[in-house]
């Protein structure tokens, strides 16, 4: 149903794995919770690729975020932060990265990422 998860205090790394076909995010972090996906493929889920919210926070390396229902990656939460790196976002049903509006100071950094 779910995909991988990192919620409250817990720490979560996920290297060179497929996650695909969720009903909610391949990826989420909430809480203070801190995520690093790296040599990935978050595809074809029915919500947001990697969504990041709370405090929690995200780096996202070398990775293929595509044909999720929702968004690339997507982070809520005035405190969330996002280290986005190399990666293709590509193909899904909303934004590549959706972010925070008005964008924080300092909690989003994007590099080198292919848009298609």
């Amino acid at each position: 149903r779910g995909g991988l998860l990192a919620l409250g205090r817990s720490s979560l790394r996920v290297d060179a794995c497929a996650v695909s076909r969720n009903a909610m995010a391949g990826v989420s972090a909430r809480g203070s919770g801190r995520v690093v996906v790296a040599d990935s493929a978050v595809t074809s889920g029915r919500a947001s690729g990697v969504h990041i919210s709370e405090d929690a926070s995200a780096t996202v390396e070398h990775c293929r975020v595509e044909a999720n229902g929702l968004c690339g990656v997507e982070l809520s939460g005035s405190a969330a932060t996002l280290v986005a790196r190399r990666n293709v976002v590509r193909g899904n049903g909303g934004e590549a990265f959706a972010l925070p509006s008005p964008q924080c100071g300092g909690c989003v950094q994007l590099e080198g990422n292919d848009l298609g």
